[in-house]
């Protein structure tokens, strides 16, 4: 008898599990348990690239495992749902529920005492913590006495919760509070524009019109503006707050080297110059210089933020290896000829229309020499891509290669669910490699080599570019 699909990827997961527990064997540290609070340096993988591959296979393999074995209606309406985790998790970030918990201590704390804490309905906030206990998400120790658990741990933003309820203009002010700030943004505002995905794609004033100002999102908040100018609003500066914190937290999860690795630097010319278009208050930049000290680098952005980047890095800036300059990304770029322009997290932050305005302004100021280097999520198709395809044949593209019986495409990959994100929030999306490739056609570039760090992408890649 033939081995059933499920025998295999449950002979797959246990592959892995393998192959994780001699990793843990040889650093000399254990599975971590899912009762305790989360610690640095105790996740499984460690930033190890082949461990992160193997715990990524083994959710794959067990996301699958789950969608065969169960009634496939079932699955439908649980995916159906799953809004209700949004709006749960945002209920307990925004009442401090984590904090409560971590002040309680590992014995927990009665709902009737965690309801007083945050002014809140016991009868209401009971079910909306056990509902996330069986996610995982904090944990019930005896009939209604909650803690904290490894998961609901990193939604801490250290802080006493007697300061978080009498200052809650300043509750993400901690480098811990990241991860509880892009919670709220993605609980917040995410999630309700998320319910208006349908109604703008199927309004035939935004269709087929994908201007930031007909977003999901800001048609969701009954605003006629971009989601970038109503968080300029007097009346939203706490969501501006909230939206810079969790982008520094996104930042903080990825691998701090990924700049290094997105473009061959050192076969730039002594004195070479790269602009870093959008690039903020210089993060990237100042990255790179201090391991190129060779190079010189211009950072453009808006006037307000370029101001902040030169206090920021006021000894770099000094010497003039990286300087700062306000500058509109639609409008003509003043400086001609650099060796690289750079952009990282730009383009899927707007649609094509949009991202072809901004890569035409950078082709007519750029000599023949001049690559392009783009930082963004390649999407990867939800199926093998045939050898003969045109994107197959680009140097360094990863083509996913998964035993049987697994899916290329794979369960909750959070490429394809930041793609849906950036269309809710700007009308934008995260691309795969032939969209790239056709759009800065569009606008005079052409790829030659993209350096990919994995291939799900979760993380942004190397897009390398030079003029046609």
């Amino acid at each position: 008898m033939a081995k059933s699909s499920i025998r295999a990827l449950a002979e797959l997961i246990l592959q892995n599990i393998d192959t994780i527990e001699e990793a843990l064997e040889k650093r000399q540290a254990s599975v971590p348990s899912l009762d305790d609070p989360f610690t640095p340096g105790s996740d499984i993988a460690n930033g190890e690239p082949e461990l992160m591959a193997t715990t990524e296979l083994t959710v794959r393999a067990a996301s699958q495992l789950i969608q065969t074995i169960r009634l496939p209606q079932y699955s439908v309406i649980h995916e159906a749902l799953s809004h209700t985790t949004s709006s749960t998790l945002r209920c307990v970030t925004d009442l401090n529920i984590p904090e409560i918990l971590r002040e309680a201590g590992p014995e927990g704390l009665h709902i009737s005492e965690i309801a007083k804490r945050c002014n809140a309905d016991p009868v209401r906030l009971c079910p909306i913590i056990r509902y996330l206990c069986g996610r995982w998400i904090f944990k019930e120790v005896t009939p209604d006495v909650f803690a904290n658990n490894r998961l609901s741990s990193v939604l801490d933003k250290g802080k006493p919760v007697t300061e978080l309820q009498k200052s809650p203009e300043t509750k993400f002010d901690t480098p811990q509070a990241a991860i509880s700030a892009l919670v709220g943004h993605l609980t917040d505002e995410s999630m309700k524009g998320s319910s208006y995905l349908y109604e703008v794609l199927s309004d035939p004033k935004s269709a087929f019109t994908a201007d930031p100002e007909l977003c999901p999102t800001t048609r969701s908040l009954g605003s006629p503006l971009s989601l970038w100018d109503y968080y300029e609003q007097p009346d939203q500066k706490h969501r501006l707050y909230r939206f810079g914190v969790a982008m520094e937290g996104v930042k903080n999860m990825e691998p701090a080297t990924l700049p290094l690795g997105a473009f061959d630097w050192s076969s730039l010319p002594e004195d070479g110059l790269v602009v870093d278009v959008g690039g903020g208050v210089g993060t990237v930049s100042t990255q790179l210089a201090a391991v190129h000290p060779k190079l010189r680098f211009v950072v453009q952005d808006r006037p307000a933020v370029v101001e902040d980047g030169k206090k920021r890095w006021k000894e770099l800036s000094s010497v003039g290896q990286v300087t700062f300059e306000a500058h509109d990304f639609f409008k003509p770029n003043p400086i001609k000829n650099p060796s690289v322009f750079l952009l990282k997290h730009i383009t899927h932050d707007w649609s094509d229309p949009y991202v072809k305005k901004i890569l035409k302004q950078l082709r007519d100021a750029s000599g023949p020499s001049t690559k392009l280097v783009v930082m963004d999520r390649i999407i990867p198709f939800a199926c093998p891509i045939p050898e003969g395809h045109n994107v197959a044949k680009i140097p360094g593209l990863l083509n996913p290669q998964v035993p049987w019986p697994l899916s290329v495409a794979g369960p909750d990959q959070l490429s394809t669910k930041t793609s849906i994100l950036m269309t809710i929030l700007f009308n934008s999306t995260e691309r795969t490699l032939q969209d790239a490739v056709d759009l800065y056609a569009s606008a005079g570039w052409k790829i030659e080599k993209v350096n990919q760090f994995e291939a799900a992408g979760s993380l942004p890649s190397g897009i390398v570019a030079v003029p046609m």
